[in-house]
């Protein structure tokens, strides 16, 4: 069975006494031929769980808005619809002790769910950087980004070097604000992570932090005494703080 197809934002007409308004739902369409709709507030963040609605009812019922560029953060779960039908799982006694195959299961279902987030934020994040290079898209495209810097369902430390992929590619095209973003967030996810010191570093560099980025070399050589590049990536900063301290420092007169 193919997965759900995100398709957009899409709106319901809502009147109110002080005139029309609309709601806003995240859209998928669905592998038997429904649909899923997820209520958006005015930030365009899911305010409900989505719901399964008929291909009958949506058409009837539901809007395409293409000009609204919000995405989900997450994949939707299908089984948790409303109208999707399951056997209910009986209910444990109390002081049953879980089995080895239930503490797998559940951690395959982690892994399924943390998969399942990666899939579509690296999908969203792709989709973000073209519209980066439409100048009518660009504001909401950063909006975007700053978004996905901050999603916090389904994601765990296995996420790091997502999010480090992410600051790494802004950093190189030149936007260091979004990356330190990521760069941060990639860091909060692993603190002994030598790397996501190493590449938060290169980012503060580039934006002329060189004592905060120095502190993070230190430390990335710190869990990492073996690797070649921190100390050379330490005097580079050093190197960049003394360039930019000569630039700025007033011409004597003769």
């Amino acid at each position: 069975m193919r997965p759900p197809k995100y398709l957009g934002v899409y709106s319901q007409p809502l009147t109110k006494a002080d005139g029309p308004r609309k709601m806003f739902f995240f859209v998928w369409e669905l592998a038997e031929g429904d649909y899923a709709v997820q209520r958006l507030d005015s930030a365009f963040q899911p305010r409900e769980k989505a719901r399964r609605v008929s291909a009958a009812r949506f058409a009837a019922y539901f809007r395409a808005e293409s000009a609204i560029l919000a995405m989900p953060m997450t994949m939707l779960d299908v089984r948790a619809l409303a109208g999707f039908s399951a056997a209910p799982a009986p209910a444990a006694p109390a002081s049953r002790i879980p089995k080895v195959d239930d503490i797998l299961l559940r951690r395959l279902e982690n892994a399924r769910r943390a998969k399942q987030t990666e899939v579509t934020l690296r999908e969203n994040f792709r989709k973000a950087l073209l519209r980066l290079k439409r100048p009518r898209e660009r504001q909401a495209a950063i909006a975007a980004l700053e978004q996905m810097a901050t999603a916090t369902e389904n994601i765990s430390p296995v996420h790091k070097h997502m999010f480090r992929d992410f600051g790494a590619k802004l950093r190189k095209t030149a936007m260091p604000d979004l990356a330190l973003l990521f760069g941060r967030r990639a860091l909060d996810l692993a603190p002994e992570d030598d790397h996501a010191h190493f590449n938060l570093a290169r980012i503060l560099c580039a934006l002329g932090a060189y004592d905060e980025a120095a502190e993070h070399i230190r430390t990335a050589m710190r869990l990492d005494a073996r690797e070649a590049i921190y100390p050379r990536m330490l005097a580079h900063i050093r190197k960049e703080k003394q360039l930019r301290l000569g630039t700025n420092r007033p011409r004597q007169r003769r």
